[in-house]
């Protein structure tokens, strides 16, 4: 078996995986990749990409995939509301994880299978080689959804000479990691077998009022792998692996507690929370787990025909979760739990056959077949204290205030209250029977029997079959013009087919309130104010009769036209109702099953010149695809939009490769120029999620990245990108950032947010609040970069000494998705220091690691959002991990 590479482990990221050569003359080793398809090392592959070797990743201790970023700077990775809901971005691009019918925009493969959902590569890296990160579109040849590039991980094959390894890892916050992995022949020299196996266990970061530890870590995998060498033109690799997840993650504490909160959190006897995501506490009453299954088949055979190579790609995998989270975050039976369930299962099938070297071409060709079946199911009932957390929160607003005390109602009566009465009261007195409503409306809604805003009311159930059928046929050439400069292009045909059938039930009388006929319909019920009292069609107008209290010039006897019943400045129904944030559903929308196909023709073309042995460059221009499909997530109906278009994208790019001062340094430069056009986004606006094709998206960006090692003892690496321009360059009906009336600072007045304050009919034909976001920057951030340094000194008697510094930092950026501006959204600039020493024989037979990651224990929000079910601006977060330090024991045999 391969011992523990000493080259390896002194490289950092990137270009290098360590040193080559004598103590007199150091060299940076090349890393080979797959990036095309075939091996070539990161020197010859004309495109964008990034390798680190699992050797790396272990040495940094990097256990998942948000702990990779911290090595390469365009690759960002979020986690919220669930271990499960990861999204890869890459250049600032990628796709929201929340719903599932909107598929990523990053492809992630492990040993070149697809992985549909992201959640499903999130658990401990095992026996891994490599991950190289591909930047920019890849539909050529990695197919379905890759516009914004590919992760693509590729794990250690069985040998056929026995080995084992086997790491224990402890740290703070009760941290306890095992992992090992055997290998070794079954039958020499044609079939070999390895083994892996990992547990990851740790408390959790955040500590909740009754003791519970949220954020924490536990989870398992499992993995076998055959190979079978036949001796000659075959080779087969057969992959069984299994994995599982239990954890209580993720906390998201208040980050901002609005007055109308606080005053309701303390008239309801709830634990107040602190404001300050950071102190490591929250309060919430309800669980947060997520249980996740997955389990997967694969086998890749090859064999040689001599003039090419035919490769079968066959793949089986059942991806199961389960998440049951406190949705209002707080003490009370406010929003009560969100359950969701979600299952899959995927099936994959490549054919590939590729040239064997030819002296002026090499070709590629392919089919590619997927299906997946997908159900996903989510209930978020309300709880038993949602209206009267409501009543409270709204009772601060004067204008409530004053209303409610016109009707007679106690202090503290906000929206709900009001509505029941009034509305109840119309009820009651039989308003609209004798007499046709004036807004045409066939009768007035009926207050429910336990009131608006009631104890299981909301989103009862929604359950969605969501299927898809794909191929694609694909195909690159590559030819060399002469012995310098090379041409490669490649296209891909597409279609996929998806089958969607919802089944929603929503239980929301609230929601239903359409403020613009009960403007014009409500009564107002009374001795004083009813002709025949308690007939109700003979008593004033509820509106009309209110403004004219106030002195304006409206007769109670005389309904508000249409025109007046929808000026918010008149018909005050229309901020108290539809601008409450309290219309958390639309009701009746016409979820209906459908089926979309999409066809698509993809291309790159790539011309590559070798200025030296030492210098390459290249100019690329290709394309990238995501499917269509359908919104699974009612919030969509906010909008009207169940249905999304494909996303596209076009990239030009230029890049620059090559060594220097005799290989002891190698480098790469890429300046591109990336276009999405309706970019499938995903923004949550408080009452729910915003699902829209954004119009166009542009990005451009420099990337560097460079190892050099100064010593045959000391390797250097940093890389850094900068995205100097990333903008909406069209995006006329983008999300407000929330459905409420834009009180809140840092809203009102802000003339990006102008579009905010009226209604406007959007491209589907919904009438909602909507913000044109056309030539805005989209809040990303602008610069990310990291250095690190690895020196390694023996010791004698077969020891040896290694010292790693690692530093990462990433611009300031905003976290809202409709750039909301308010500070809990402005996230400052973050820098990140991790760093370790270790002792171990320089033939790495053995390791003792100490260990850091965060080490100065920055504090910074990983996301941010409105609270769920509030009135005023509060605003969760989701916090930073706090510094992590331990002990990393290693041994090979």
């Amino acid at each position: 078996m391969k011992r523990f590479s000493r080259a390896a482990v002194l490289g950092a990221t990137a270009l290098a995986a360590g040193l080559v050569g004598t103590a007199a003359q150091a060299q940076v080793e090349i890393i080979t990749v797959t990036a095309q398809k075939r091996e070539q090392t990161l020197l010859e592959a004309p495109v964008a990409v990034t390798a680190v070797t699992g050797e790396t990743i272990a040495e940094a201790q990097i256990r998942d995939a948000a702990d990779l970023q911290t090595l390469v700077p365009s690759l960002s990775v979020g986690e919220f509301a669930a271990s499960t809901n990861q999204t890869f971005n890459i250049r600032s691009l990628g796709s929201s994880s929340f719903n599932p019918g909107v598929e990523p925009s990053v492809g992630v493969f492990i040993d070149g299978v697809y992985v549909p959902r992201q959640g499903a590569s999130i658990n401990d890296f095992l026996s891994l080689e490599r991950v190289e990160v591909i930047r920019g579109p890849q539909s050529t040849l990695f197919g379905r959804n890759t516009p914004a590039g590919v992760v693509s991980f590729h794990t250690r094959q069985p040998e056929f000479e026995f080995g084992a390894e086997g790491e224990v890892t402890v740290g703070n916050y009760n941290a306890r990691v095992v992992s090992g992995t055997v290998t070794g022949p079954l039958v020499a020299d044609q079939l070999a077998f390895r083994l892996d196996g990992s547990i990851n266990q740790r408390d959790g970061f955040i500590t909740n009022v009754d003791g519970r530890e949220f954020n924490n870590r536990d989870r398992w995998s499992a993995r076998g792998q055959l190979l079978w060498d036949s001796g000659g033109a075959t080779t087969a690799r057969f992959i069984a692996s299994v994995s599982n997840i239990d954890e209580n993650c993720c906390a998201a504490p208040f980050s901002n507690v609005a007055p109308s909160e606080l005053f309701a959190f303390n008239q309801l006897g709830a634990v107040v929370p602190s404001g300050n995501p950071h102190d490591g506490t929250t309060a919430i009453n309800g669980p947060l787990r997520t249980q996740v299954d997955t389990w997967g088949l694969s086998a890749e055979i090859n064999h040689d025909f001599g003039g090419f190579t035919l490769t079968s790609i066959t793949a089986y995998q059942s991806y199961e979760e389960d998440q049951v989270i406190d949705a209002d975050f707080t003490t009370l039976d406010a929003a009560g739990a969100r359950q969701q369930f979600q299952e899959y299962n995927a099936f994959m099938q490549e054919f590939r056959i590729a040239s064997n070297g030819g002296e002026n071409f090499d070709w590629m060709a392919g089919l590619f077949y997927y299906n997946n079946e997908l159900t996903f199911q989510n209930e978020t009932p309300y709880g038993s204290q949602l209206a009267a957390f409501a009543n409270l929160a709204s009772s601060l607003d004067p204008s409530v205030a004053a209303l409610a005390a016109a009707l007679g109602l106690p202090a503290g009566s906000g929206i709900p209250a009001i509505m029941n009465t009034i509305i109840g009261g119309n009820n009651a007195t039989g308003v609209g029977t004798l007499f046709p409503l004036p807004s045409g409306a066939g009768a007035l809604p009926t207050v429910p029997a336990n009131g608006y805003l009631g104890a299981g009311q909301g989103l009862v159930n929604e359950t969605y079959n969501y299927d898809t059928e794909a191929w694609s046929a694909f195909g690159q050439v590559d030819w060399r013009v002469t012995d310098r400069f090379t041409i490669t292009a490649g296209l891909r045909y597409s279609r996929e087919t998806k089958d969607y059938t919802p089944n929603v039930t929503i239980n929301d009388p609230f929601s239903a309130l359409n403020a613009v006929q009960l403007g014009q319909d409500l009564r107002l019920p009374s001795l004083t104010t009813c002709a025949a009292f308690p007939v109700g069609d003979s008593c004033a107008f509820f509106v009309p009769a209110v403004l004219a209290a106030g002195g304006a010039p409206f007769n109670p006897a005389v309904p508000l036209t249409p025109a007046q019943a929808a000026n918010p400045a008149i018909n005050f129904l229309l901020p108290l109702i539809e601008g409450s944030g309290l219309q958390f559903n639309v009701v009746n929308a016409p979820f209906t099953p459908g089926s979309r196909t999409d066809e698509n023709v993809s291309g790159s073309i790539i011309f590559g010149y070798d200025w030296s042995p030492t210098l390459n460059t290249y100019l690329s221009v290709g394309t990238g695809y995501k499917p269509g499909g359908f919104s699974l997530n009612s919030n969509s109906a906010a909008t009207g939009l169940f249905q999304f278009e494909e996303e596209t994208t076009l990239n030009i790019e230029v890049g620059v490769k090559g060594t220097a001062f005799d290989n002891r340094m190698v480098y790469a430069i890429a300046l591109f120029d990336q276009t999405n056009k309706d970019f499938q986004t995903e923004v949550f606006v408080g009452g729910g999620f915003y699902l829209d094709n954004a119009g166009e998206i542009s990005v451009r960006g420099l990337e560097v990245e460079a190892t050099i090692a100064p010593t045959q003892n000391l390797v250097l690496a940093g890389g850094f990108t900068w995205l100097f321009q990333n903008r909406y360059e069209s995006y006329e009906f983008g999300p407000c950032p929330r459905t409420s009336s834009l009180t809140e600072p840092g809203l009102a007045g802000n003339p990006l947010f102008a579009d905010c304050l009226a209604t406007r009919v959007n491209q589907n034909g919904f009438t909602g609040r909507f913000n044109d976001l056309s030539g805005v920057d989209r809040g990303s951030p602008e610069f990310s970069g990291f250095l690190t340094a690895m020196y390694t000194q023996p010791l004698g008697n077969g020891l040896e000494l290694r010292l790693r510094g690692e530093t990462s930092y990433t611009s300031s950026q905003n976290l809202n998705g409709a750039l909301a501006a308010m500070p809990s959204f402005e996230q400052d600039a973050i820098t990140l220091v991790n760093g370790s020493i270790g002792i171990g024989a320089e033939d790495g037979a053995w390791s003792l690691q100490l260990w850091g990651r965060n080490l100065t224990d920055e504090t910074y929000y990983r996301g941010t959002f409105f609270s769920v079910g509030t009135i005023g601006p509060s605003t969760n977060s989701y916090p930073s991990n706090p510094r992590t330090y331990g002990l990393t024991l290693r041994a090979r045999f």
